[in-house]
């Protein structure tokens, strides 16, 4: 399973990511992604921006580890300059506010605690 949201950034705006047929609970991917990087490897060594999923995994960043170790490298090489994260919402209830959580799993299962704390 990849946790980061930047494996779930695939458009602008915000994005249901998890939800259960009988949870009023769910997670959404909100915020927008770029990176500028810069892929030592290749012939071309210009800054490529990423802001989708698609892009990141096309340089080359297709798990959570490999996006923790690029995200080690100098700012020069790879440089976070937004990042996406999960939250979690019910139509159940429009005050209802999440913090910002940056792992999948951990948004799952706090959507489920919120869910059994509504019973």
């Amino acid at each position: 399973m990849k946790n980061d949201a930047s494996f779930y950034t695939n458009e602008s705006g915000v994005e249901i990511v998890w939800q259960e047929k009988n949870c009023d609970y769910y997670v959404i991917r909100n915020g927008e992604m770029r990176i500028h990087a810069i892929n030592d490897l290749a012939a071309d060594k210009s800054i490529q921006v990423i802001r989708y999923t698609d892009q990141l995994e096309k340089f080359g960043i297709t798990t959570d580890s490999e996006l923790e170790e690029w995200s080690k490298k100098d700012e020069e090489i790879f440089c976070w300059i937004n990042n996406s994260w999960f939250e979690i919402w019910t139509d159940k209830d429009p005050e209802f506010l999440s913090d910002s959580i940056h792992d999948l799993a951990e948004a799952i299962e706090l959507a489920k605690m919120e869910m059994e704390k509504g019973k």
